[in-house]
């Protein structure tokens, strides 16, 4: 934990490129997913008034902060919970962004989706502001939404997708889900085929991670549910995935998604390196020296930026070495890397800040089991290196991400946590 003056002057003196992402958390939900890792507490209409209140005041405070630093707002994410309970409002918190930054003519905006939401009005409600969408369907299978406590059924993701075509975004993303109880490679494959037919952009293909804090993962040891398929078996459906994907014509952009467009939905690339700001309960932000994440309590949320505070629950430093790193993990998470792109953002030759952040071990590894190989000046994962990096991809969820959530959700303001 940092003290309020040191906060401030991280924010508005860390920011390491001109152009910037932003991640806007909307953590309301009509239901709670028993699978759901993410801060999140059932949407009533005040709790919700009162924090777009409180969301608009923190761009604003955060705005003044970094004003009379020259940033470009390039592209702006909306997660949740659920943000497609809300329509036309985000266009009046895209409205506080504009007033507060400086953003860039035609920039991206991307906004997460319940199919149950999705009804022909509301879709087009949202396309006003939104130019991309991610829609959660997760399977089209009746008794996997019901195992994963999901308030949509089959028909409303058809309808939803059908209204996103009509309502012409940009992009359309289809998030699926695999490695849930019981369910075989063949039912997942044809959960995959089904979201092709649907003339998705994108498929995005997450396991079910149940971190220890959710329920569904209490359910598990209890009993009540079977367990989770082996590690086998989710290797297969892994590359069951990858194969089925790319015979429908999808070309794989990252471990775990695959795009028709060769580029993917906004602010992604952004969470591992930054520029990204967060603005909401539980946002998580990089400047790409500072790190942060903000309270994770609502209630503790709308206290701070009512008396005028800076919501964040916990910071940290990132230095040039382990920005290195994290830069090289996430193109290899897009599957390749250019030294040249390296040298130009890090102004130092390539194996010299490798070999001082500790991570040419890894490389080398890498190279010598032929996960990665050596390609046109820079260094790509193969069809086998796709698999390490899908199991270690997500092993960083649950032991960072899900690590931060679990423990600011225990404690709105630790003073301190400890992270692998």
């Amino acid at each position: 934990r940092m003290e309020e003056t040191e906060i401030r002057t991280h924010l508005s003196k860390s920011v390491v490129k001109d152009e910037v992402g932003i991640y806007i958390h909307f953590p309301f939900c009509k239901s709670l997913c028993p699978a759901c890792p993410y801060v999140r507490e059932i949407a009533t209409e005040k709790r919700i008034n009162d924090y777009l209140s409180a969301l608009r005041a923190e761009i604003e405070m955060v705005g003044k902060m970094l004003k009379d630093t020259p940033l470009k707002v390039v592209d702006i994410h909306v997660g949740g919970g659920t943000p497609s309970l809300l329509g036309r409002e985000w266009k009046k918190i895209l409205d506080v962004v504009e007033e507060n930054f400086d953003v860039s003519p035609g920039y991206r905006f991307g906004v997460e989706a319940n199919p149950d939401d999705l009804t022909e009005d509301r879709t087009f409600s949202l396309r006003e502001s939104a130019n991309e969408i991610s829609v959660g369907v997760q399977s089209f299978y009746k008794q996997n939404l019901k195992m994963l406590g999901r308030r949509h059924d089959v028909e409303s993701s058809l309808e939803a997708l059908e209204n996103c075509r009509r309502a012409g975004f940009e992009l359309v993303n289809i998030d699926m889900m695999y490695l849930l109880p019981k369910q075989k490679i063949s039912g997942w494959v044809s959960d995959l085929k089904l979201a092709t037919e649907q003339g998705a952009d994108q498929i995005t293909c997450y396991p079910l991670l149940a971190p220890s804090y959710t329920s569904i993962h209490d359910l598990m040891i209890e009993g009540k549910i079977p367990q989770q398929p082996d590690i086998g078996e989710f290797k297969r459906m892994y590359y069951a995935a990858v194969d089925t994907l790319k015979t429908e014509g999808y070309v794989p952009i990252r471990y775990y998604s695959f795009s028709k467009k060769g580029r993917e939905y906004s602010t992604v690339e952004r969470e591992m390196v930054g520029p990204l700001l967060g603005f909401g309960s539980g946002a998580m932000g990089n400047t790409g020296s500072f790190e942060y994440v903000n309270t994770c309590s609502v209630k503790e949320y709308i206290r701070a930026i009512r008396s005028g505070k800076v919501p964040i629950a916990g910071g940290r430093e990132v230095s040039k070495e382990e920005r290195a790193v994290r830069w090289v993990a996430e193109r290899l998470s897009a599957l390749k890397l250019k030294i040249d792109d390296f040298e130009k953002e890090f102004d130092e030759p390539f194996d010299a800040l490798m070999k001082r952040s500790g991570y040419s071990t890894a490389l080398r590894m890498g190279l010598l089991f032929k996960n990665l190989r050596k390609k046109n000046g820079g260094i790509e994962v193969t069809e086998k290196g796709m698999w390490q990096r899908n199991l270690s991809g997500w092993a960083f969820v649950l032991s960072v991400p899900c690590r931060i959530v679990e423990e600011f959700t225990n404690t709105p303001w630790p003073l301190e946590v400890e992270i692998p």
